[in-house]
């Protein structure tokens, strides 16, 4: 799945939050509650791999950086 390292490169993060953002679009799908369950705690989790290394989603749309670093 991935190369083993002692820090998480910046591309595999900016990877992350593309995923994340297409959890966005599941607001507008009909799911099970036990589905939109599991599809929240995944998003959940992957948000925390990108705020553990110091950086969060940039959320706006004319911008091209996909992360932020965490001040």
């Amino acid at each position: 799945m991935s190369n083993l390292a002692n820090k998480t490169e910046y591309k595999a993060l900016t990877v992350i939050a593309q995923m994340i953002k297409e959890f966005e679009k599941l607001h507008y799908l009909d799911m099970t509650k036990e589905d939109d369950l599991d599809a929240t705690r995944a998003r959940n989790l992957l948000e925390s791999i990108i705020q553990t290394n110091g950086y969060k989603i940039n959320y706006e749309k004319n911008s091209k950086k996909t992360l932020l670093k965490i001040e």
